[in-house]
């Protein structure tokens, strides 16, 4: 193996009879794993065996995997399923807008235990 070739493996101790030895394994890069999603979306949709024998969905032949998701989930949505349409509307519409409210406190621990000592010191207790 070339030098620049060994980057994309890494080494891996087999053991074979009680013997050991050394086994360079391909591995898959950042880039790969972040091409993978959209290479399996626009992979063709394959029935297996059995779905092609009883028939199921043949209108889906010829299509991608993500036409197959889509034509699903909005079947799913128009047969009233909730967490399909709000999936839907959510991709056309844009996912509804957070108000967040944050505060930044910063005070020591001693500002901390004095804060909370006065705070003692204010509650009267009437018996």
């Amino acid at each position: 193996m070339a030098k620049n070739e060994i980057r994309n493996f890494s080494s891996f101790v087999v053991w074979e009879g009680g013997v050991p030895h050394v086994e360079y394994r391909q591995m898959v890069n950042k880039d790969v794993l972040n091409d993978l999603p959209m290479a399996a979306l626009s992979m063709p949709y394959k029935r297996t065996e059995q779905e092609i024998f009883l028939d199921v969905d043949p209108e889906f032949e010829g299509m991608s995997n993500a036409e197959v998701m889509n034509i699903r989930l909005a079947r799913r949505a128009a047969s009233g399923e909730m967490d399909a349409t709000k999936t839907i509307l959510d991709r056309i519409l844009g996912r509804p807008k957070q108000q967040i409210e944050s505060r930044t406190i910063s005070e020591t621990y001693t500002q901390y235990l004095e804060r909370i000592a006065a705070e003692e010191e204010e509650e009267v207790i009437d018996v």
